[in-house]
């Protein structure tokens, strides 16, 4: 739940955090002090100025502050005080016109039996008519009534999610050799498996978080989409830092589905920098919209000790970006695009992902590929 327009919660934001709610436990949080909960506290809100007639993202506390002052007899359904030591549920409004120490907690409206249950209802419904599970954006409007106020829903889209295969069994061989191994990752791994890789489109994220021109950045995703399509035929993953698809293209890459569609997986690199470690796509739009359509999305937790990647083989490799897109000449310091055939000896790469486990792999494979066309047009056997 965010308040404001629902931006920050289907297109997160580094410096902002949402509040996440476990409808069968509504009161409990992963925020166990007044410290981590204020840490963790939503900081923005984006509103339309109706004056000016324009979007804005501007402080929470400064709105909070005006709609105490309008007197909106309602805050107190998602404004809690920060006493320092300790979280206090908000009782009356009266004097917080110029309080500093407002919280957007949602406390208040999460301990409501009314609304949990109207969330809870509306969900269930909604997955017997879709028989599975579904994804909703929602507003929720709080309506004077007696003796309490009552709450309306107003659902702005509904679609289903996508059931993975539980069914899917993978094993990670235990005896691979170290220099076949290109990459493993831990947590946050899905179950399946992507076989014969030929091509990685690579944004090296030491090279990204250096670029200081925003629009190399945005650049650096438009040729993306155009590789998408140059690459329609072949084999090949895209790899690079933080979250894909962000407003934010400090965050990661600025890309949409649209641009990516045809990858058999994105693997969003998280890099520890001076910055700390770059949040991944997990519950945005566009990380659903990748289950959806049987993409794997996979984290690449570098930050873990038991973590590997073979960066040279990334940034020694040729790059065959002005094969591909002869006008992009003026990328090729930032983007890359590796044969994997031509850097492995005519391997490819396979990637073994079990969810059981919480454990993926790369690693490169001999075998008989015939599925793609080499540069000259014809098929390649190996």
């Amino acid at each position: 739940m965010v308040w404001g327009l629902g931006t920050r919660a289907v297109d997160r934001i580094s410096n902002d955090y949402v509040r996440v709610v476990a409808l069968s436990h509504p009161q409990l949080r992963p925020e166990t002090t007044a410290r981590a909960i204020r840490q963790y506290s939503q900081r923005y809100v984006d509103v339309i100025d109706l004056e000016e007639n324009a979007f804005k993202t501007l402080p929470a506390d400064q709105v909070l502050k005006e709609v105490i002052r309008e007197g909106y007899p309602y805050s107190r359904f998602i404004v809690s005080i920060d006493q320092g030591d300790y979280i206090r549920n908000l009782v009356s409004t009266s004097g917080l016109e110029d309080a500093n120490n407002l919280l957007l907690t949602f406390d208040h409206l999460t301990k409501d039996r009314n609304f949990v249950k109207l969330l809870r209802t509306v969900l269930h419904r909604l997955e017997r008519v879709y028989e599975r599970p579904v994804d909703i954006e929602y507003t929720v409007e709080i309506v004077p009534d007696y003796p309490q106020p009552s709450f309306r829903l107003h659902i702005l889209q509904c679609r289903p999610l996508s059931m993975l295969d539980l069914d899917t069994i993978v094993q990670i061989p235990t005896d691979l050799p170290d220099e076949d191994i290109v990459f493993t990752s831990y947590e946050l791994v899905p179950t399946g498996k992507v076989e014969g890789v030929r091509y990685i489109i690579f944004v090296d994220p030491t090279v990204y978080r250096e670029i200081g021109d925003r629009a190399i950045k945005l650049e650096i995703g438009r040729a993306i989409g155009r590789l998408n399509k140059e690459l329609e035929d072949r084999s090949f993953i895209i790899m690079g830092p933080g979250r894909w698809g962000s407003a934010n293209i400090d965050l990661g890459v600025r890309v949409s589905y649209a641009d990516i569609y045809n990858t058999k997986a994105l693997v969003e690199m998280s890099v520890v920098s001076d910055a700390g470690v770059p949040s991944l796509s997990y519950g945005t739009h566009f990380y659903q919209d990748l289950v959806e359509t049987g993409i794997y999305s996979l984290p690449l937790h570098l930050a873990d000790p038991r973590s590997k990647f073979r960066w040279e083989l990334l940034r020694s490799g040729k790059n065959q970006l002005a094969r591909f897109l002869p006008e992009d000449g003026e990328l090729i310091p930032y983007l890359k695009v590796i044969d994997i055939q031509q850097v492995a000896e005519s391997r490819r790469l396979t990637i073994l992902m079990d969810g059981s486990r919480d454990e993926t792999v790369g690693y490169l494979v001999t075998g008989n590929w015939d599925d793609q066309p080499d540069e000259k047009g014809t098929i390649s056997t190996f």
